[in-house]
């Protein structure tokens, strides 16, 4: 099921067939170089050991490729956001140059790599 509208933060919720395990989904879309997402949120995380929430990542490409898709727990993606983003801070004496104030962040593929393809995280399918 998708959503538009009054969902805060979650674009598909999906179910296995019987109904007994549903996952919330979370989509962010790019068609070059990174994705956009923001620090607002983003905490200091541990592994959930029945994580629900999820982020899939998906790289549109260009118009004759595949779109390429990396699945990632929330936890994982809230964590390491604030992880790279503390490291960001701390190399810019703790204040974000040009604007202090902006929650914009970037996020690059290579940081995904572990997640690329990992359908079965999300324990919906077989």
């Amino acid at each position: 099921m998708t959503f538009a509208g009054n969902m805060p933060k979650i674009d598909i919720i999906a179910s296995n067939s019987d109904g007994s395990r549903t996952v919330y989904i979370q989509v962010k879309t790019k068609r070059r170089k990174n994705w956009h997402s923001s620090i607002v949120g983003s905490q200091p995380m541990s592994p959930k050991a029945d994580e629900n929430h999820f982020w899939v990542f998906v790289d549109l490409g260009y118009a004759n490729t595949h779109p390429r898709y990396w699945i990632v727990p929330e936890w994982w993606i809230k964590d390491n956001i604030y992880k790279t983003h503390q490291a960001y801070l701390n190399k810019h004496g703790g204040i974000r140059p040009g604007n202090p104030d902006s929650t914009h962040h970037s996020i690059d593929e290579s940081r995904l790599e572990p997640w690329k393809d990992r359908w079965d995280i999300l324990g919906i399918f077989g």
